[in-house]
């Protein structure tokens, strides 16, 4: 970083105590002034002439934006003080070629600057050819993080950035000036056209993006962002950039969205899924883990609306299964060769890809999460298993809740009113629940929010946040501690199944059974999504398609558990004589009484 202009100047004013943001932002003016410029020896004066030489028609507002910052930055004497001394350090050192994006990611790549533009350059470039974007059309790029997206794609096409952030915009402009990109940066809010940073956007109905339209839309919205007022309030800001801005693409809309926007359950997104089924040609594209390495782990895909009938189908394309590097840079390198094979949204390997119909969407609440269809080898030939067999949706034989949980007391006391013992997914091995360790205090009001998610024997567990897919059934334990007012209740992570009786499943146990087995893990985590934890939603848990053996198969299965019971039985016995035994030849050899140590 430090071998290039901007590493340079930056890391000598931060030292200097010019803030991190200030610090990159003179950088990159200094660094292109001095250019442009080689004979001035005083900033102030260098600034002052490049303001003076800006020319920002055609160009976008950025460098309307830079020139009025250069004219007037609003430096103390020894900031000043600091860029001469920085300049003086240019002057002295020797002439080379400049790598522009080099100085780009200077910019923005060091983490200090407090700037983030997403995507490094070289999973940039290859997004870049994912999306395939014809060099003679047009193309907006939207928001802070798509920079070094319209930077790349700006060396072979025009570009029009909108950076909805006054400081990237500023050093942008400076940048692509300078490097000779067909890059045009405008500073405004994408998503109302205001001078206001895309953090301060309200929802103001008065307000129009500032653009008619592009042949090409392509965007990266901040992530984690909730309207705070207006009708849509509560709503994800990656919602709501698909609602204002995909009708103003000409051709295709293609946007990174959290893959928690493809499957969350609520009314306001299941609904926005399904218009966008309904009016665009969708395609859905899962991207690998630590596309945004190193600033966050977020799982995203991409969504590419064509501007064409719907067919009322969806193109899911899977991207994300990849083998795993402990590295950062490492996981860069694998992320790039891993997307080299999905040229314009059409993956190399045609397993990679399904398309799924308005019926299957309809039945999953139109969950978009590629990972919900696109089956493994294994999930294949347990389908095709399961042909021919009578099948029930778990929701058919049992109830499937997920309770709120009580409100526990968080300082310690005596003699609290309440107590319960809360049940972790790590507490269910081998398919049962064991006691479980965790004790929370309750104050007397929360007697009834216990009672909804307590437990009882003949309950079945399942995790579904985090690691998804543990299945564990509640034996007579639960009902003794129950007996004695300390209740096991479930933690957030899990749902509870309790089986409806006069069903075709006869008994918990065989129920257990079913679910136990570990190509039932496998669909759940396929069915499951999260930007950072996995998550899987109840609707799916409860559509999960199950066999209904016979009662023959039912009463074979209920023999066969009674042989696995004892067998477990037998194994714990003998991992007592081998725990003994080992005892025994320890005491021996240290010559210490069997008393001492046994613990």
């Amino acid at each position: 970083m430090r071998d290039t202009l901007v590493g340079r100047i930056s890391h000598h004013l931060y030292a200097h105590g010019i803030g991190s943001g200030d610090a990159a932002l003179s950088a990159v003016a200094l660094a292109t002034a001095w250019f442009e410029d080689r004979s001035s020896t005083d900033p102030r004066a260098l600034f002052k002439a490049m303001s003076s030489r800006l020319d920002a028609r055609g160009h976008g507002d950025g460098l309307m934006a830079a020139a009025d910052w250069l004219e007037d930055p609003g430096f103390t004497s020894t900031q000043w003080d600091a860029l001469a001394a920085a300049l003086a350090d240019l002057q002295n050192s020797p002439s080379r070629p400049v790598d522009w994006t080099a100085e780009l990611d200077a910019c923005f790549g060091d983490r200090r600057s407090g700037i983030d533009i997403g995507l490094t350059m070289p999973v940039a470039r290859v997004i870049g050819r994912v999306l395939d974007i014809p060099l003679s059309e047009s193309c907006a790029c939207l928001f802070p993080s798509a920079t070094s997206l319209a930077w790349v794609m700006s060396g072979e096409q025009e570009v029009t950035l909108f950076a909805g952030n006054r400081d990237i915009a500023i050093a942008t402009a400076l940048l692509a000036r300078a490097a000779c990109r067909r890059l045009k940066v405008d500073r405004r809010n994408p998503l109302d056209g205001s001078f206001m940073p895309v953090s301060a956007f309200g929802e103001g109905a008065d307000r129009e993006p500032p653009f008619d339209s592009f042949d090409h839309i392509i965007t990266m919205p901040p992530f984690g962002m909730r309207l705070q007022d207006g009708q849509n309030k509560g709503l994800p800001l990656e919602a709501v950039q698909i609602e204002r801005l995909a009708s103003r693409a000409v051709r295709t809309f293609s946007t990174l969205v959290p893959d928690g926007m493809l499957f969350r359950e609520n009314r306001q997104e299941s609904a926005l899924r399904q218009a966008l089924v309904e009016k665009y040609q969708a395609t859905v594209m899962s991207l690998p883990p630590g596309i945004f390495m190193p600033v966050a782990g977020v799982l995203a895909s991409i969504v590419r609306l064509e501007c064409k009938p719907s067919d009322r189908s969806v193109r899911m394309i899977d991207a994300r299964s990849m083998e795993k590097a402990s590295s950062g840079r490492a996981q860069e390198q694998l992320i790039v060769r891993q997307l080299e094979q999905f040229q314009g949204l059409q993956p190399r390997d045609v397993q990679r890809m399904e398309v799924v119909q308005w019926g299957e969407l309809e039945a999953s609440n139109f969950s978009l999460l590629p990972e919900r269809y696109l089956k493994s080898a294994n999930l294949a030939r347990l389908e095709e298993a399961l042909k021919g067999r009578q099948l029930v949706t778990l929701d058919q034989v049992a109830t499937v809740e997920r309770s709120k949980a009580p409100i526990p007391i968080r300082e310690n006391v005596e003699q609290p009113p309440l107590v319960a013992f809360e049940i972790a997914p790590s507490d269910i091995v081998d398919g049962e629940v064991g006691d479980p360790m965790r004790e929370l205090n309750f104050e007397a009001d929360q007697a009834s929010a216990i009672a909804k998610v307590s437990v009882k024997s003949g309950d079945i567990l399942v995790s579904i946040k985090g690691n998804v897919g543990i299945v564990g059934l509640v034996y007579m334990d639960a009902d003794m501690a129950a007996l004695v007012d300390e209740p096991w209740i479930v933690s957030q992570s899990l749902a509870i199944i309790r089986l409806v009786p006069g069903g075709p499943i006869a008994s918990p146990n065989v129920l257990n059974a079913i679910l136990t087995a570990p190509w039932v893990r496998e669909k759940l985590e396929s069915m499951s999504g999260g930007s950072t934890v996995r998550t899987l939603p109840i609707s799916a848990l409860r559509s999960l398609a199950i066999p209904v053996p016979t009662s023959e198969e039912q009463a074979e299965a209920m023999e066969l558990l009674v042989d696995v019971g004892e067998l477990r039985a037998n194994v714990a016995e003998l991992e007592k004589n081998i725990n003994e035994t080992r005892s025994a030849i320890w005491h021996s050899l240290w010559h210490v009484a069997p008393e001492t140590g046994d613990e």
